[in-house]
């Protein structure tokens, strides 16, 4: 879960991280000004949890401690690259 809402959620993979909402409605149906701010503003600090953890899990993948360690491609012999 990202957030208060849980309307948005985190993925993280190779690529890169992004954001995705949970469903097609991110608000309930509002009547005033008042409303729509607030629904608005909860979603603002939904997307904002999302970005800090994006940020974090970006900061993880360019350490590259999960792969420390691991014998990089130059470093083997050509012949046992394979074709």
């Amino acid at each position: 879960m990202t957030g208060i809402l849980d309307r948005f959620y985190v993925e993280h993979g190779i690529y890169g991280a992004r954001v995705l909402a949970r469903s097609l409605q991110l608000t309930a149906n509002c009547r005033s000004d008042e409303e729509i701010d607030t629904h608005v503003q909860l979603l603002k600090d939904d997307l904002d949890a999302c970005a800090r953890d994006m940020k974090r899990l970006v900061r993880l993948n360019q350490k590259g401690d999960m792969f420390a360690g691991w014998p990089r491609i130059d470093d083997e012999p050509a012949d046992e690259r394979g074709p």
